[in-house]
């Protein structure tokens, strides 16, 4: 008999794979319970709809977002800081990128998933502007807003990896992520 972890994971694995086939809005409850082979009652134990799934899917992936984001850069090679930030973004939306393309889709037909996306990247951005934060209290930034800076790179850095991750555009990843910590780097640090 599974354990309750093991039911939960069975249920958003099998979610996972019903929103990848079907696309949010068609997926059912049904769809998502045949494929992990249990009954309505026992997806209803543990999530109150689809939404409440893929949002629980949705927090699995912010946790290691924040975690990128919140890795104080390595004093004296903000690159390597840099690169290893977002080889690990890079990384996580190829792992992803099925996920990512579904919290796209849902956050335009779900005010709550669209309101959970926006605190995931609220998040995002609070880590990105403390590093900012700390950067400039020691000289090494250029003199701007903490705030609107992490806004500004967070898009530059979230709508290239989509694009190559989950639009498929031909970008080498190793060469996309270079090119993003030097654009990043010279547009921010002195």
């Amino acid at each position: 008999m599974p354990t309750a972890p093991e039911t939960r994971a069975r249920l958003l694995a099998a979610a996972r794979r019903a929103f990848a086939d079907l696309g949010y809005a068609r997926t059912r409850v049904e769809d998502v319970v045949a494929r992990a082979g249990v009954g309505h009652g026992t997806f209803y134990a543990y999530f109150k709809n689809k939404s409440d799934a893929l949002a629980a899917l949705v927090h699995e992936n912010a946790a290691t977002l924040v975690d990128l984001a919140g890795q104080p850069w390595r004093p004296g090679d903000v690159r390597a800081s840099l690169l290893e930030v977002l080889g690990g973004l890079s990384d996580l939306y190829d792992r992803d990128a099925d996920l990512i393309a579904l919290w796209t889709e849902a956050s335009t037909q779900d005010p709550e998933l669209g309101r959970l996306l926006g605190e995931v990247r609220r998040q995002f951005v609070a880590r990105i502007a403390r590093n900012i934060e700390r950067a400039a209290a020691q000289g090494l930034t250029r003199p701007v807003d903490p705030w609107t800076a992490a806004t500004a790179l967070a898009a530059m850095a979230e709508q290239t990896m989509f694009l190559r991750a989950v639009r498929k555009e031909p970008l080498d990843r190793d060469l996309t992520v270079q090119v993003l910590a030097d654009l990043w780097l010279h547009a921010l640090y002195v």
